[in-house]
């Protein structure tokens, strides 16, 4: 019997963090948008997560939508500065989160801004 849980164990072990966004439009339609996962650490997953459905959030309510969830809209989406002569990326985040430079929400937080493409600018 113990054998069989053990599969269930490692499903919950290897999951993933999900999200998406809920918003009404100006008409009266509820729309589900957004839909975001990451499968790294729940740890930081949890903030690239929130990250995305906030940036999501705001857009929705700058095109004249009611977002359902109203705390994503109070979150401050902002990010370390790079170290002087560097650009974010994955490489950069990682390795300074591994050296204990970055917390778990800013590491989360700069996955997301990377995936946006918020890098580039």
């Amino acid at each position: 019997m113990k054998f069989l849980n053990l599969p269930i164990f490692l499903l919950f072990l290897s999951g993933c963090t999900t999200g998406h966004l809920k918003y009404m439009t100006p008409e009266g339609e509820m729309m589900i948008a957004c839909k975001t996962e990451y499968s790294g650490s729940p740890n930081v997953d949890k903030y690239a997560v929130e990250y995305i459905l906030s940036h999501c959030a705001k857009q929705a309510v700058q095109n004249g939508n009611t977002v359902v969830d109203k705390k994503l809209l109070n979150l401050a989406l902002t990010v370390p500065e790079p170290p002087e002569g560097q650009k974010w990326s994955f490489e950069l985040a990682t390795a300074l989160h591994k050296k204990g430079s970055l917390s778990d929400k800013q590491y989360g937080y700069l996955i997301a801004y990377i995936d946006l493409g918020h890098n580039k600018d």
